[in-house]
């Protein structure tokens, strides 16, 4: 491929379309997509707590982000290539517990981070984003990684 051959990322979002709705498109990309929703604004709830509250005078909706992305990330896991070979019992557990971790990792590391930054909302919101999608990166990264080295291993 060469360089003119190469969509631009204006040309690719725009030219983005989603899969048509299925049960497998439904489990294994807008279950994930809607998880990965609920990442976002766990990260902004945790970074600006407020922020949300006055965009949905609602309870503390912390726990049904967290659960969300959970349950997202999870279907995510579970859906990919490594795992295909797993029996189903090991696959829901491998993708649970990677997802738990992934989810609760990030909190944690969220709260660390606001702990060390000044007092600016603003700041905090931003860093909460940039941070979510830099860890959201590296777990793609990541299982594409393993479902390429598991690809290789099978040749």
């Amino acid at each position: 491929m060469t360089s003119s051959d190469k969509k631009s990322l204006v040309d690719t979002i725009v030219g983005y379309r989603p899969p048509p709705v299925t049960k497998e498109s439904a489990i294994n990309f807008y279950a994930p997509a809607f998880g990965t929703l609920n990442y976002t604004f766990l990260s902004l709830n945790v970074m600006n707590p407020r922020l949300l509250q006055r965009i949905v005078p609602k309870p503390d909706l912390t726990n049904t982000f967290l659960f969300s992305s959970c349950l997202g990330s999870a279907l995510f896991i579970a859906g990919r290539p490594h795992l295909s070979e797993a029996p189903i019992k090991l696959r829901i557990i491998f993708s649970v517990y990677g997802s738990v971790l992934f989810n609760t990792g990030s909190v944690l590391t969220w709260a660390i981070v606001r702990s060390l930054l000044p007092n600016n909302s603003s700041l905090a919101t931003v860093a909460g984003l940039i941070s979510g999608c830099l860890l959201t990166g590296c777990g793609i990264v990541y299982l594409n990684y393993n479902d390429k080295a598991i690809k290789a291993n099978n040749k």
